[in-house]
């Protein structure tokens, strides 16, 4: 049987190891954004590619036409972002609370795995704010 204190400690690892999953989601969305902004980007370069100068009334309104479609994009993209700058903070506060567990701090080796999370969360937010500067 085990006892109360493993148990806890138990816990305690397996909220570290939640916390360091939940980072490593944080990267891959915000590389999604990345890849959506990057798309969108295209498709708007080549929507404009397509039409140039606008002879007829058609061709005015299926320009317009695939520009809402872009806009449409790009207000799911915001969207993505407002959801990413929500669940920021609120991973933060969660890796603050583990690491400073004065019961059940984390390991050496699972100090590093949250480090490099963190780190590539940092990374992904450096290239997300490039791209949106571009």
């Amino acid at each position: 049987m085990s006892s109360p204190k493993y148990k806890l400690a138990e816990k305690a690892v397996m909220e570290q190891q939640r916390v360091v999953a939940e980072l490593q989601s944080l990267v891959k969305s915000i590389e999604r954004s990345e890849k959506t902004i990057n798309d969108l980007k295209k498709e708007l370069e080549a929507v404009q590619n397509k039409y140039p100068v606008r002879k007829t009334t058609q061709e005015e309104i299926t320009y317009l036409a695939d520009l809402l479609k872009c806009a449409n994009k790009k207000l799911g993209w915001e969207k993505q972002l407002a959801s990413l700058q929500k669940r920021m903070p609120e991973i933060l506060d969660q890796l603050t609370s583990v690491m400073n567990d004065p019961t059940n701090p984390p390991s050496d080796e699972m100090r590093g795995e949250m480090l490099r999370a963190l780190q590539g969360v940092k990374v992904a937010i450096e290239r997300l704010e490039n791209v949106k500067a571009e």
